[in-house]
């Protein structure tokens, strides 16, 4: 399922943490979509793939 920037989500960070956070920039199409979401705790910037989107907020 596709997400666009300014939607908030839930995902799994590198370390396979849970976080939340708003996309930012949504990059590529297809599977090899990636987005760029800044944590909500952190307020840094975390890359992630399609896959690692667990749910709309």
């Amino acid at each position: 399922m596709p997400h666009n920037e300014g939607q908030r989500v839930e995902y799994l960070d590198q370390e396979n943490k849970r976080c939340q956070g708003e996309i930012t920039k949504v990059s590529g199409s297809g599977p090899a979509t990636t987005y760029t979401i800044k944590n909500e705790k952190t307020h840094r910037d975390d890359k992630v793939r399609e896959m690692q989107i667990e749910q709309d907020l």
